[in-house]
C-alpha cells in the first residue's frame, strides 16, 4: 500500500498536465483527452507496483532545488541535506581566502545532486564528480547542465578516489552502507533503485571502510571530510576515525530527527 496514495495521484496527474498541483481542483470539470488518461493510469499502476514517484516524475527536490533522476540513479535523500549542510558550513570559511579557487571531490556522485550544490554554494571553487555507473554519470552530466555549473563541475568516471592524483580542500561522500543481508528487506520501492548504490556489503561497512583509509592520500591538509553513513555505524566509524594519525577532529553529523547519520572529520 502506498502511503499519501491520494496527494501522490495528485502529483503524477499535475506533472501529465503541466500544472501545479492545486490547480487540479480550479477546474474540476476539467476533460482529460484519453491518452492522457491512460498515461495517468499507467503511472498509477507503476506506483502501485513499487517505482519510486521519483522516477515516474522525472525529477526530486534536494537543497531547494530540482534535479533530474530516472531508473538506475539513486534518489537524493532529505538526510543527505543535512551532511552536506555541515560540510558547507566548514568550507564556507575557506572560500574565497586562497588565490586559487576551492577544490572539492564529490565521491559517487549519482545524480549529481552533491556537486552541483557544491557548485553552486561555493564561489569560486571547482568541483569533481566521481562515479561508477555511466547510467547515473549521463544523469549527473544533465544535472550539471541543467543549473549551469558546466564550468565549474568535473565529472569522472572510476571507483572512488582510485584513479584521482592531487590534493583536495573537501570531500564529501554518499556511499553505499545498507548491509548486504538486509537490502533485500528493504521497502519495495527503494529496493527498485540501483543496488549498487544500497549494497554496503558485510555490516555496510565496505566503502565506508575504503573511502576512509583513502581520505589522506587526496585530502589537504586542514581539509574535511563529510561522510554519510547508516546511524549503527556511526560509533564504529568514529573509533576508526580516532585511530587514524591523519584525523585532527572527528564529530557525528545529526539528521533532522536528531538521528547521528555521518561524519565530519577534519585532517591535521
Amino acid at each position: 500500500m502506498v502511503e499519501n496514495a491520494r496527494r501522490e495521484a495528485e502529483w503524477l496527474l499535475s506533472h501529465l498536465l503541466g500544472i501545479p498541483a492545486m490547480e487540479l481542483y480550479l477546474s474540476p470539470d476539467r476533460e482529460l483527452p484519453p491518452p492522457l488518461i491512460e498515461r495517468f493510469l499507467s503511472s498509477v499502476a507503476q506506483r502501485a507496483a513499487g517505482v519510486p514517484l521519483q522516477y515516474l516524475l522525472g525529477e526530486t527536490e534536494f537543497f531547494g532545488a530540482s534535479f533530474a533522476v530516472e531508473p538506475g540513479v539513486f534518489i537524493p535523500r532529505p538526510e543527505t541535506e543535512a551532511v552536506l549542510e555541515r560540510a558547507l558550513a566548514a568550507l564556507r570559511p575557506q572560500a574565497g581566502k586562497g588565490r586559487e579557487p576551492l577544490r572539492l571531490l564529490d565521491l559517487g556522485t549519482g545524480s549529481g545532486c552533491l556537486a552541483v550544490t557544491l557548485a553552486r554554494a561555493l564561489s569560486p571553487c571547482l568541483v569533481v564528480g566521481v562515479e561508477l555507473s555511466w547510467t547515473a554519470l549521463s544523469m549527473a552530466r544533465r544535472n550539471v547542465r541543467r543549473h549551469g555549473v558546466e564550468g565549474t563541475v568535473l565529472l569522472v568516471q572510476g571507483c572512488w578516489a582510485d584513479a584521482l592524483r592531487g590534493t583536495f580542500d573537501g570531500i564529501v561522500s554518499n556511499p553505499p552502507y545498507v548491509p548486504g543481508d538486509q537490502v533485500n528487506r528493504l521497502p519495495l520501492d527503494v529496493r527498485r533503485e540501483p543496488r549498487l548504490s544500497l549494497d554496503g556489503g558485510p555490516e555496510g561497512m565496505r566503502a565506508l571502510a575504503h573511502l576512509l583509509a583513502e581520505a589522506p592520500r587526496v585530502l589537504r591538509p586542514r581539509g574535511v571530510f563529510a561522510l554519510e553513513c547508516g546511524e549503527e555505524q556511526v560509533e564504529r566509524l568514529l573509533r576508526l576515525a580516532s585511530d587514524a594519525d591523519w584525523v585532527e577532529a572527528a564529530e557525528s553529523i545529526n539528521d533532522l530527527a536528531g538521528r547521528p547519520r555521518g561524519l565530519l572529520l577534519t585532517r591535521r
